[in-house]
């Protein structure tokens, strides 16, 4: 049963990079929000939920993944990731990453710490340090970058992934007009597709414009073929019409600020 679970990690990876100027009037946040997606790989099936919220000069973004049906008399439990992440007008950059994962046995806890100079924290009980790179990301906050540069209108290219405890890099391309039909209705979508660096395995992202750049369906590839998805199910978009026909008010968080060190961060929490 790792394989589903190691597919569905992969569906959270994305790549990207900022390489033009942004105008200032095209510097919008992102609108909060919560999506639940079916997430299938063969006969097995589950539920993954993203939810992004923004408060002071940064957002919270976090993904959750729950077997379901045939998958849960293998594997049960929950694993949901964290990341906090600050936006400077042009780009967003992570703060912090926490993964809990109560599938494994025991539960598993990983945290990465992003600072100026270095990537510090906890994976699989030992502790890391790292040199940190330019424009790095961790596993999820990589989403909101890439919604962030989409909504912006910046380029997207190649850049790096700090996963289990390693930088990783990836090759792209960015394709548009994608039509996707999921439960929530039928979108067209701007593909961002990434390979790793031998080339036998990649995700798709396929975003919407018209949802704020949500993504819509995630799909893995290994070997050239599609082993496993995740589409839309249900979502919820602060100032949008949500997937039941509601029109949401924006949620309101308490006033919080990211500083360029992270530790004032988690020593205010």
């Amino acid at each position: 049963m790792e394989s589903i679970f190691t597919h569905v990690r992969w569906l959270v990876l994305a790549v990207f990079v900022l390489s033009t100027t942004l105008p200032a009037a095209a510097a919008e946040p992102l609108p909060d929000f919560e999506a639940s997606y079916t997430v299938r790989y063969g006969p097995l099936s589950g539920v993954m939920v993203l939810r992004l919220s923004r408060h002071g000069n940064g957002y919270t973004y976090e993904t959750s993944l729950k077997p379901k049906g045939l998958a849960s008399l293998f594997a049960r439990g929950t694993i949901h990731e964290t990341t906090n992440l600050v936006d400077d007008g042009v780009t967003v950059r992570p703060v912090d990453y926490t993964s809990i994962d109560r599938i494994a046995n025991p539960v598993r806890t990983t945290r990465y710490f992003f600072y100026d100079e270095r990537v510090a924290g906890e994976y699989k009980g030992r502790q890391i340090e790292l040199p940190m790179r330019t424009g790095g990301h961790n596993r999820i906050s990589v989403h909101v970058a890439l919604m962030i540069a989409l909504r912006r209108g910046i380029a997207i290219g190649g850049f790096p992934i700090f996963d289990r405890a390693q930088w990783k890099e990836y090759r792209f391309q960015v394709i548009p007009e994608q039509v996707v039909k999921t439960a929530s209705g039928e979108f067209e979508t701007i593909e961002v597709r990434y390979t790793s660096s031998d080339g036998d395995k990649g995700s798709s992202l396929y975003f919407a414009p018209s949802l704020s750049y949500l993504p819509v369906m995630v799909a893995y590839r290994e070997e050239g073929s599609v082993k496993s998805h995740a589409q839309l199910a249900s979502y919820r978009i602060a100032g949008l019409v949500d997937s039941g026909g509601a029109n949401l008010e924006t949620p309101q968080h308490p006033e919080r600020r990211y500083d360029r060190e992270p530790r004032s961060f988690v020593a205010d929490e």
